[in-house]
């Protein structure tokens, strides 16, 4: 079941960045012919015409087919203590960088982005996901950000005030 669900999450993916690439390149061709560079007809616009176009496409296939496998990550990130300790800690950092908690079940906890714009501008793939692991937690969600939220954290929890 987990393993569908994986799945289904990569080829769902690879679609959006698929429809996203072709959306991009749509736009700029909008662009060129509105602003009078190029000519309307695609035959012209492009050598090979039509047949270029199926392999923009087939290239776009290909790159929106394995960017999910290097775009998306889950990495550990050491922070000692109980979860108690360290909960309001976690929370209060993914604040200060923008993320709202979602859901928390148990000791795994899931972020969302506050800002709506933020979001969009990364495809809804603004979830970063948080599963309690021995000495810490098992980061999942956007290579860029799971690398960043990763080192801020043990950076904050390394260097934290010792409470008296």
């Amino acid at each position: 079941m987990k393993m569908e669900t994986k799945s289904m999450k990569y080829a769902v993916r690879a679609v959006k960045y698929f429809l996203y690439l072709a959306v991009i390149f749509a736009l700029i061709l909008v662009i060129l012919v509105v602003a009078g560079l190029v000519s309307p007809d695609i035959d012209t616009m492009f050598r090979g015409g039509w047949k270029a176009i199926g392999q923009i496409a087939v290239l776009f296939a290909v790159v929106a087919a394995v960017y999910p496998k290097w775009g998306f990550v889950k990495r550990s990130v050491n922070i000692p203590g109980e979860y108690g300790e360290i909960r309001q800690g976690v929370v209060e950092y993914m604040a200060e960088r923008g993320y709202k908690l979602e859901t928390e079940s148990g000791e795994n906890m899931t972020f969302r982005l506050r800002s709506k714009f933020n979001a969009v501008a990364k495809m809804l793939e603004d979830r970063v996901t948080f599963t309690r692991e021995m000495g810490g937690f098992s980061i999942e969600g956007l290579t860029k950000e799971v690398i960043r939220l990763t080192g801020g954290l043990e950076y904050k929890f390394r260097h934290q005030e010792p409470e008296e």
